[in-house]
């Protein structure tokens, strides 16, 4: 997915990814989110589609919410906190590619 932030374009296949969540629930649901920690050029951002309440909805043009994707630069302090709230197990994983340490 290519998402276009503060002018310029992030790219999930070519960044480094670090983490990923899904919540599980099928496409249509509007709870659905599937997203993931990237980050491009030392730049961290978190990339991914949800459902009607979902951080990515979009504006309906007759009104309301739909689903949608899109991409939102964080901080470092955001990205520890999206982990610890997503990652459960694998936080600890998360967290040492996070501070760019390779996982062999």
């Amino acid at each position: 997915m290519k998402v276009k932030m503060n002018g310029r374009t992030y790219d999930t296949l070519k960044a480094e990814r670090i983490a990923t969540y899904d919540t599980g629930l099928p496409r249509m649901d509007l709870d659905y989110i599937r997203e993931g920690l990237y980050r491009q050029d030392g730049v961290l951002f978190l990339a991914g589609e949800s459902g009607a309440r979902g951080r990515y909805a979009k504006n309906e043009e007759t009104g309301g919410k739909i689903g949608g994707e899109g991409g939102y630069i964080i901080s470092m302090q955001e990205a520890r906190e999206w982990i610890e709230l997503t990652q459960g197990e694998n936080a600890a994983t998360a967290n040492l590619l996070l501070d760019g340490f390779a996982i062999i």
